[in-house]
């Protein structure tokens, strides 16, 4: 008896148009969606419409079948759930919708394409920060494009030359925060930030919390009670 084949449908490609590195994306999430990933073997791409086809261990079988009803339910791992949205995200973003399937039976659609548009409210323009190390700089004309990482976040912001020529002090060193303002629009439950100006910044410590507040004890280790009192009343009458 042959294994069970899981298959990703993808209506807006056929196997002479996907793009490798695109193939990459949809068979990474198609993994995670999946789980067990040393049991599920890449076995070929059909089409018509492009298919992706894999199939797992004998002994993981069930196991996959279950997460994906899993999915289905949203009561499976992060992980999974996850790859279902990027999955999606994939689809809409390649004008496509999409289906999974196990043993040719579809267990998991994907609206792609055809789901609702998420209503974008604004912009409003305010001040605002954004944190981050500076990975790349770059521009010929009066202002300059600086680009920066925050953990899994990028961020881009436009500055003047004079403004880039102290940033670029700190390429790729100490992270910063760039104070300036931006244009925010709401989408769904999220504000998002675009067309940020630049206009100032300063350099972020990389000292721990834990260190700030030795650091401030040490300040204060020999003082008394009285003396304190008295500091903090000349501190508030400036």
């Amino acid at each position: 008896m042959g294994r069970k084949e899981f298959s990703l449908k993808i209506d807006s490609f056929t196997p002479d148009t996907l793009p490798m590195a695109r193939l990459a994306e949809y068979l990474q999430q198609f993994a995670a969606l999946l789980g067990h990933e040393d049991c599920v073997h890449f076995r070929k791409l059909v089409g018509g419409s492009a298919l992706l086809v894999a199939d797992a261990d004998s002994h993981a079988e069930p196991k996959i079948t279950r997460r994906l009803s899993e999915v289905v339910d949203g009561t499976a791992p992060r992980s999974a759930l996850k790859a279902r949205k990027t999955i999606d995200d994939l689809l809409a973003a390649d004008n496509a919708i999409g289906h999974v399937s196990v043993a040719g039976a579809i267990v998991l659609e994907f609206p792609g394409r055809r789901r609702a548009e998420v209503e974008r409210i604004g912009p409003v323009r305010r001040q605002t920060s954004i944190d981050g190390q500076i990975f790349q700089i770059g521009g010929k004309d009066a202002t300059i494009n600086i680009h920066l990482v925050d953990g899994p976040r990028l961020h881009r912001c436009v500055v003047s030359v004079d403004l880039a020529k102290k940033l670029a002090q700190h390429f790729l060193g100490s992270k910063v925060r760039i104070v300036g303002e931006g244009d925010f629009y709401r989408q769904g439950e999220e504000w998002v930030v675009s067309n940020f100006v630049g206009r100032d910044f300063v350099l972020l410590s990389e000292q721990s919390l834990h260190d700030s507040i030795d650091g401030i004890r040490s300040l204060f280790r020999d003082v008394d009670g009285p003396d304190m009192n008295r500091l903090m009343s000349e501190l508030r009458n400036g």
